[in-house]
C-alpha cells in the first residue's frame, strides 16, 4: 500500500526541477533596477585563444553595456550586438544577441555574445549599482573552405555609469 506522503514528495520534486529547469530563475514580479549602462572589464582571463586573433577578435573590455528593462524582459546592446533577455527574482540575468558584422576584418563575420550573471543593488541611497558573471562571445566567418570559429570565454564585471 502506498502512502500519499511518497506522491507529494515526488510532485514536489517534479516542481522543483521544472522550476529549475534550464537554471532559470522564476520570473520577478518586482524586478530589481538593473536597467542603465554598463562599462565592462573583464577580470583575470588569459584574453583570447590563438584562433581569434585570426578573426580579429578581442574582448570587448571598456566597451558600454546599455540595458533597458520591461518587467523581467531586458534589452541591450554591447559591442554593435543587439541582445535580449530577462532577470529573475534573485536578480540573476541572460542577455544573448547576435549580428552580422559586415566591416570586420578579412570579411564578414557573424558575432553571437551570451552574458549571464547577477545584478546587485546598490548598498545604500546614491551608491552604485554592478553587475558581474561570464561573457561568453562566439564568432564565425563562413567560407568556401570551411571557414573559421573561436570561441572566448571570461569572467566579467561592470559598475552602472
Amino acid at each position: 500500500m502506498t502512502s500519499g506522503r511518497f506522491t507529494r514528495f515526488f510532485a514536489g520534486l517534479l516542481t522543483i526541477a521544472a522550476w529549475g529547469c534550464g537554471g532559470a530563475e522564476a520570473p520577478c514580479t518586482e524586478c530589481p533596477a538593473v536597467e542603465g549602462r554598463y562599462r565592462i572589464q573583464f577580470n583575470g582571463g588569459a584574453g583570447v585563444p590563438p584562433e581569434c586573433s585570426l578573426l580579429s577578435v578581442a574582448l570587448p573590455a571598456g566597451e558600454v553595456l546599455e540595458i533597458s528593462r520591461t518587467g523581467d524582459q531586458l534589452t541591450g546592446r554591447l559591442a554593435g550586438v543587439p541582445l535580449s533577455g530577462n532577470i529573475g527574482s534573485y536578480s540573476a540575468f541572460t542577455l544573448m544577441g547576435s549580428t552580422n558584422n559586415a566591416g570586420a576584418p578579412g570579411g564578414a563575420r557573424t558575432d553571437t555574445l551570451n552574458l549571464n550573471g547577477s545584478y546587485l543593488a546598490p548598498a545604500a541611497e546614491g551608491g552604485t549599482a554592478s553587475i558581474s558573471g561570464v561573457f561568453t562571445g562566439t564568432y564565425v566567418r563562413a567560407s568556401d573552405t570551411g571557414g573559421q570559429r573561436c570561441t572566448v570565454s571570461s569572467p566579467f564585471s561592470a559598475t552602472r555609469d
